[in-house]
């Protein structure tokens, strides 16, 4: 089977990583891909003589009506990049993302199967998400969605369309570079948080907490560029407090998990729902106690009590309280741990 791809943002958050696993296995059962995507991610790394690579010129930064621009433009080189393939048979598509609808709609005026893997929240969304998540239902032929939570919060859907959860993996090459050893975690007394440069993934609330637990030492790492990290910074008003290490966009992450003791996230629920979480899937890989949002995707993978809690991120005694807790109750913190292992 020849397989195109369609993927619009290759940066260094879930939905590229998980991709990217997608495709090694594509390519290990014995498929031809070819891979339409931007530059500067884990696609990348991708490399197979069965795989042919096509670029798409498209960032997210920026002002706005520069950023729609681009996207509007995007779609349309999109949108002739896969009518190339009406004559060619034994060919379907996998769109990444609802974003590549360009390429969606080509593929289904032209005959082939469309398969979305969606990955966002797109109820709770705002902006155009609910309008391209509407269209992208109905173009594709099957929907993989990531969490119970997605699949529960999908709008009224063509009675046809097959849909499955099929929730998100780590690849072996990730856990393979993990060093799971919970004493010494436990004596490093690091609190680590990884996200996108966004109000809504609760970068202030993080690094507030921070300012209120100066004994711990906390690790930020943000999906973007150091630049872009300190306008954000000066923008917003915020000065982080001296125990905070805030790092760029790191291609490797697991180094990052080896070093610390706890791992939180802190969307904003009003802001965001997390429809999966990949960070707390990697932090319970390398046995590290984990706190999420009490609500979404990413809260159906962390058990409250067992390897880590549910707390909401405005709820700051609370999570001063559990963070402070679980780094003086070795007892308790091993007992978490093992439970992520598990």
């Amino acid at each position: 089977m020849h397989i195109v791809v369609f993927h619009l943002l290759n940066d260094y958050s879930g939905s590229p990583k998980v991709l990217r696993s997608v495709i090694e296995r594509l390519l290990a059962d014995g498929n031809t891909i070819d891979l339409h995507t931007s530059r500067g991610g884990p696609l990348d790394a991708i490399s197979s003589p069965a795989l042919a690579r096509h670029d798409i010129s498209y960032s997210f930064d920026g002002p706005r009506l520069l950023t729609a621009a681009r996207y509007v433009w995007s779609q349309l080189i999109s949108f002739f990049a896969a009518l190339r393939y009406t004559f060619r048979r034994d060919t379907e598509f996998y769109i990444n993302t609802i974003l590549p609808v360009g390429a969606a709609l080509a593929a289904r005026l032209t005959g082939k199967r469309v398969t979305l893997h969606c990955h966002e929240a797109v109820i709770s969304r705002g902006g155009m998400y609910p309008l391209l998540s509407r269209i992208m239902l109905r173009l594709a032929n099957r929907v993989i969605c990531v969490s119970r939570y997605q699949t529960s919060q999908l709008p009224q859907l063509p009675a046809k369309l097959n849909i499955r959860t099929i929730p998100n993996t780590l690849s072996p090459r990730f856990v393979n570079a993990l060093r799971p050893d919970p004493e010494a975690a436990f004596t490093r007394r690091r609190v680590l948080m990884l996200c996108s440069l966004k109000i809504y993934k609760g970068i202030p609330e993080f690094l507030h907490i921070a300012s209120l637990l100066p004994d711990i030492n906390f690790s930020l790492v943000i999906n973007d560029t150091r630049r872009a990290i300190d306008i954000w910074l000066l923008r917003n008003g915020i000065t982080p407090s001296p125990n905070v290490t805030i790092h760029p966009c790191q291609a490797e992450v697991a180094p990052f998990y080896n070093e610390a003791s706890i791992v939180v996230n802190l969307s904003n629920p009003s802001l965001f729902i997390e429809t999966f979480g990949m960070t707390a899937l990697e932090a319970r890989a390398c046995q590290l106690p984990v706190i999420v949002p009490t609500v979404g995707g990413i809260a159906e993978l962390i058990t409250d009590g067992i390897d880590g809690y549910h707390i909401d991120c405005r709820d700051t005694r609370r999570l001063t309280q559990t963070i402070t807790t679980l780094l003086s109750d070795r007892d308790l913190y091993l007992r978490l741990a093992r439970g992520s292992a598990s």
